[in-house]
């Protein structure tokens, strides 16, 4: 999960004139008025480079979906806000059965609080709800999260008591952040970045024994390394937590201070 930034996301044209109408025609019909979201698709796509918000793939088994961070079904009130919709692949966005492990996951019309908290009825109470789930167009809430360099997805803290760590758990499920396929997807791309930081350390120690071929061998596997990183590529976030546990090595923290 990376932060978006929704309010430099630009909705398309009409876009407050249609959610107004679409509003002032009455909450039992907000489904008739789907075309709202759905034409902000592209928009909200672009400002995450087509990756999920949530997991940061690009699902090409289908064309995604606007997700409402808030569903639609418990804050009807919210059902046509801009900053509420999400970019979001099928697995996260979608309750699904992990044909691997049987786990289901996936938002679905979900939206848990705090214990105790009450449920915004309008916008100007967003502030004081307490959600449970992590919001990517949340700045403080991506960092919640931590990956293992084996791929899991898990706590950014240890400790118990810290309120972000009961969220990011609660969000690892709710978004499927450990369904199998994506699991594998982060572990290869732990071996991958393992490899290429052995092979541009290989080539750099051959350049300075006299190679002087080994130099462009050198420069490209830095190139694809810090390709791992830029905010384009898929599980960016994660391969930036994976280079941190390499930290220890000149290489890595000239590429991570450069990032």
């Amino acid at each position: 999960m990376r932060f978006i930034d929704i309010a430099f996301v630009r909705p398309p044209e009409n876009f407050d004139q249609k959610a107004a109408e679409a509003q002032a025609d009455g909450e039992e019909n907000i489904g008739s008025h789907s075309d709202v979201w759905r034409d902000c698709k592209a928009s909200l796509k672009q400002a995450s480079f087509d990756k999920c918000y949530y997991c940061e793939m690009k699902d090409i088994r289908s064309d995604g979906a606007v997700d409402h961070y808030r569903p639609k079904s418990k804050y009807k009130w919210a059902a046509f806000h801009f900053d509420n919709f999400r970019f979001a692949c099928t697995y996260c966005n979608s309750r699904r059965k992990d044909q691997k492990t049987g786990e289901i996951g996936g938002k679905g019309a979900g939206f848990p609080l705090f214990e105790g908290c009450a449920r915004a009825t309008c916008h100007e109470e967003i502030g004081n709800e307490l959600p449970l789930l992590l919001d990517p167009c949340n700045a403080a809430d991506p960092g919640a999260l931590d990956y293992r360099t084996d791929g899991m997805a898990v706590s950014a803290s240890s400790e118990d008591a810290n309120p972000q760590k009961i969220r990011a758990l609660t969000s690892i499920e709710a978004y499927h952040l450990n369904h199998s396929d994506l699991h594998e997807a982060r572990r290869r791309v732990a071996i991958e970045i393992q490899e290429k930081i052995l092979e541009a350390e290989t080539f750099m120690k051959r350049f300075i024994d006299g190679d002087l071929e080994a130099k462009q061998a050198y420069t490209s596997a830095v190139r694809d390394i810090k390709r791992r990183l830029d905010q384009r590529a898929e599980l960016s976030a994660f391969s930036k937590r994976v280079l941190q546990s390499y930290k220890n090595k000149p290489l890595v923290e000239q590429i991570l201070a450069a990032a």
